[in-house]
């Protein structure tokens, strides 16, 4: 396992696809307030740390003036990767790249990199979204990381038409390496760590999605992935990304027993990524320190890669909003998690518009790039855990 090692360290989906998975997800949120009977932490996310000078003065200056020190710097300082997911059109509006860069040192293309968007059929590669967003980062010392590799649903369409149809165990296979195998390839030292398999669960329930890859391949597939993913690039970060394992303890408990079942037969995954999509607005307190424990116990870094936090009903929705995403960042800190993904940072462009509704506000800026109370929250637990606590 190379998990030992580390120390410290959706093709475009269409709005109308989500309205699809609606009625699933709705039975997850009444389960909120659900404990994790059954659930769940020790190597560390694989942050790439900056020069140790660089690290030094951002630390003291966090330290002696922390009303100087931005969200970013907070985030250096406490040597955690604090990452959101971008869209490749977004990147030539000023406000969009100011406020990204004051505020986080890791993106994810939130779109740009799946199946459907980067090779849509079986002749046509559409790397140019993927190419800007990387070459962004690399222009501004920002880290990347992949999302995803695989991941089909039956009513998101993650996964191309003319991959469904092929239904030879061989034959896709051999589609499946050569399409891990080219990403992987052309973005080698680029991107450290990748989504390798993306929602391998039931979105309700305790089984394995009975999706095509498994439909074909069997229940090994997860490991297989992981297999060719570490092939393709024997030093990236390989990470298993679930949903709604928050809400629901079965479904925590089954993440929990995959990933052991992983590491026992020595697949070469690095971490698990809880997404953290919060629809509820809330999550019972210690759930995710639990989880986080449980996974690291494993031997697997532990990560938060798409953490949004809609506003409820309450009577102060974006003070409770800031106290859940402080919530959030104190467990996953507290159990050793160095690495938390927003999915996106400002509400201009979320994705829960269009699932939740307009008007949920989820994200740490709003539509006009204004700091919430969110964004201090987050800002303050970095802070908080700079010098360990």
């Amino acid at each position: 396992m190379r998990t030992a090692a580390l120390e410290a360290a959706e093709a475009g989906v269409r709005p109308r696809r989500f309205v699809a998975i609606a009625s699933a997800l709705a039975a997850v949120v009444g389960l909120a307030a659900a404990s994790l009977a059954a659930c769940s932490g020790a190597a560390e996310t694989g942050r790439v740390a900056p020069p140790a000078s660089q690290t030094t003065t951002t630390r003291a200056s966090c330290t002696h003036r922390p009303d100087a020190c931005t969200t970013r710097q907070a985030a250096d300082a406490a040597g955690v990767t604090l990452g959101t997911a971008v869209a490749a059109s977004h990147l030539d509006q000023a406000d969009y790249r100011r406020t990204l860069l004051e505020t986080f040192n890791s993106i994810t293309p939130e779109n740009e990199l799946k199946w459907s968007s980067i090779h849509p059929t079986p002749d046509t590669w559409n790397f140019g979204p993927a190419d800007q967003i990387v070459d962004f980062a690399q222009a501004n010392d920002l880290q990347v990381k992949g999302h995803n590799l695989i991941w089909d649903q039956k009513v998101i369409g993650s996964t191309p038409d003319w991959v469904l149809r092929i239904d030879d165990p061989a034959e896709l296979r051999r589609v499946i390496r050569d399409h891990i195998t080219t990403v992987m390839h052309r973005y080698r030292g680029k991107v450290d760590r990748w989504d390798v398999v993306n929602e391998p669960l039931d979105t309700v329930g305790s089984g394995l999605y009975d999706n095509h890859f498994r439909h074909v391949l069997g229940d090994d597939y997860v490991a297989e992935m992981f297999r060719i993913a570490h092939e393709a690039d024997p030093e990236a970060h390989l990470f298993l990304n679930e949903a709604a394992v928050e809400y629901q303890p079965a479904k925590a408990g089954a993440l929990i027993a995959l990933v052991k079942r992983l590491v026992d037969e020595g697949t070469p995954i690095d971490g698990v990524g809880v997404q953290g999509h919060l629809i509820s607005g809330s999550v019972e307190p210690g759930v995710l320190r639990t989880l986080f424990d449980e996974l690291r116990s494993l031997g697997v870094a532990v990560a938060i890669t798409e953490l949004d936090i809609p506003t409820s009903s309450d009577a102060r929705p974006l003070d409770a909003q800031a106290t859940v995403y402080g919530q959030v960042l104190a467990e996953c800190l507290d159990a050793s998690c160095r690495e938390v993904t927003t999915w996106g940072f400002t509400d201009r462009y979320t994705w829960i518009d269009d699932f939740l509704g307009p008007g949920r506000a989820p994200l740490p800026f709003d539509r006009s790039y204004r700091p919430k109370s969110a964004l201090n929250a987050i800002r303050d637990e970095l802070l908080l855990h700079q010098n360990g606590n």
